[in-house]
């Protein structure tokens, strides 16, 4: 599937023994020579190697090993942020180099055993410890005054996640992704090598750490600048060069779970009306058009779709579904998991933005990958800069415009040949309180514009309802019918198609238009594939 879419804690860890080397001058700079240096040479992993007792411990033992708070790196030195370190074993078996960054010199972090509870785990005296730590993660006081979350957290090759306020982990990012997802190719997973942590100011809002890069195919440097709250934003900036040429270069990569929502046919038999970390990917255009694509996932099927974006304002892989009925899962809180929305800088003038839907047995799999190629390919030993912004969101910004709200799919009643598609705009997409005397829109004036690439197939009828009450009396107790509150307009769009019998994919969109054919609605994109 490809679309074009041009224009349209008094302990403070690194004092005791972590610090066994004299300061050494660092800056990005400084890291981003070191990384065009080691690109001139085949790649090397971090000689370090892992005593077989840590390798060999299994979840539950590794699990066992508690990181002590309180001996954080800054914790008690009463500011803003401060550190855990992650123990090696069991899948975390590769370490990186950290250190410490104040002034402008950076000390490098050794391994400190006494940070950590081994809980009932008995470890013999002849062991020595791991030469370094596996990760890391920062903390800060993120929901109250009394306790600092984790709000951060990088572990393993180049992945990374972070939250807003209030809610759970969900979806991965990566620092550079290299042919994902892509069927008989191997994947490369570069690391995240070397780690260097900036120590903060006293009351410091932003966190900032520096990371080396390093894979088969490509040495890099990245920039972290890392702001915490309601909303956590991260600032990337980082220089990459390639070694020798790749299938598929991802910036910017994503990592995520969809294994099935409403609009997933067949469903697994599962006590749970949804699973999913993420169920839709939105973009804005340069042109300020918002295109949102369902996520999907068919067992047994790989999908592999590709945008074409010039100059693109932002893109997000979101939840946008955020109703707890639509899960029925209090422990993993699906409901509440983050969007994240991209919006780059430099460097991402012309590209694919590819979403890849990869076959899952179950949720403890991701099996969503979302990456931008930039255009035209990298050229090898010829550096590349890039800047992003990551905005980790409970909710994605309003647009002003009827938002997807769901995707619905089946036969109409004794009608196996035919498909019906229903799909749910919604205005705002949750209660919110009034700012003027906020009126619903006149639907009556709106239509669905309906458009099918597949000529073998026949578009039978096109509808839409105001099922504006309906919704409304499912909102919880407390806020439906408030004076107060300016409450969602839903409007379903529905139509049937029938594709000839040999038809096994189309590409579909829909829209809402008003008199004068403005689109009021963001785009919807879909995938349809026969499953039967």
């Amino acid at each position: 599937m490809f679309f074009s879419l041009r224009s349209n804690c008094f302990f403070c860890a690194f004092l005791l023994a972590s610090v066994v080397a004299d300061a050494d001058s660092f800056s990005y700079d400084v890291l981003r020579a070191q990384a065009r240096e080691l690109a001139q040479k085949p790649h090397a992993e971090l000689s370090l190697e892992l005593d077989d007792f840590w390798k060999n411990l299994s979840y539950d033992e590794h699990r066992d090993i508690r990181f002590q708070m309180d001996r954080g790196l800054w914790a008690g030195e009463s500011r803003t942020f401060s550190i855990d370190f992650f123990h090696p074993g069991w899948t975390a078996k590769k370490m990186v180099d950290i250190y410490q960054v104040d002034d402008e010199k950076s000390q490098f972090l050794t391994f400190d055993r006494t940070m950590f509870d081994y809980g009932k785990q008995v470890v013999p005296a002849d062991v020595p410890p791991p030469p370094d730590y596996a990760g890391w993660r920062a903390r800060t006081h993120l929901n109250s005054k009394d306790y600092m979350d984790e709000f951060l957290v990088f572990l393993g090759a180049s992945y990374f996640r972070a939250i807003p306020a209030n809610a759970p982990y969900g979806l991965s990012a990566r620092g550079l992704s290299i042919n994902s997802g892509l069927p008989g190719v191997p994947e490369e997973f570069p690391d995240f090598q070397k780690f260097y942590l900036e120590k903060p100011s006293k009351g410091a809002k932003s966190l900032r750490a520096w990371a080396l890069l390093g894979g088969d195919s490509v040495s890099g440097a990245y920039q972290f600048t890392i702001t915490p709250g309601v909303e956590t934003v991260m600032d990337v900036e980082a220089e990459i060069t390639l070694r020798k040429p790749v299938q598929q270069l991802g910036l910017a990569p994503f990592s995520s779970m969809f294994w099935f929502g409403e609009n997933t046919h067949p469903r697994p038999y599962d006590f749970r009306p949804e699973v999913h970390d993420s169920d839709g990917l939105l973009m804005q255009l340069e042109s300020g058009n918002m295109h949102f694509r369902p996520l999907e996932h068919t067992a047994g099927q790989y999908r592999h779709c590709v945008f074409l974006l010039e100059k693109p304002r932002s893109w997000s892989l979101v939840q946008r579904d955020r109703s707890f009925l639509s899960y029925e899962d209090p422990e993993a809180r699906y409901h509440e998991r983050p969007s994240v929305t991209v919006e780059p800088q430099q460097g991402f003038d012309l590209g694919k933005l590819h979403l890849i839907e990869l076959p899952t047995k179950d949720e403890t799999e991701d099996n969503i990958v979302l990456c931008w190629e930039p255009m035209p390919a990298l050229q090898v030993g010829t550096p590349y800069h890039f800047r992003y912004r990551l905005r980790w969101q409970n909710e994605t910004d309003a647009s002003g415009h009827f938002a997807v709200k769901a995707t619905r799919l089946g036969h109409p009643v004794q009608l196996p040949n035919q498909v019906l598609i229903a799909v749910d705009f919604a205005k705002p997409l949750k209660p919110e309180s009034k700012k003027s005397e906020m009126k619903w829109e006149d639907f009556e004036k709106l239509k669905p514009v309906v458009t099918i690439n597949q000529t073998r197939a026949k578009l039978l009828h096109v509808g839409l309802k105001d099922v504006s009450m309906p919704n409304v009396d499912a909102i919880p107790a407390g806020l439906g019918r408030d004076d107060s509150l300016h409450m969602p307009q839903v409007l379903r769009a529905f139509f049937v198609i029938e594709p000839e019998t040999d038809v096994l994919e189309m590409d579909l969109t829909c829209e809402l238009q008003d008199a004068s054919g403005k689109c009021v609605s963001e785009r919807w994109l879909y995938l349809w594939r026969r499953t039967h």
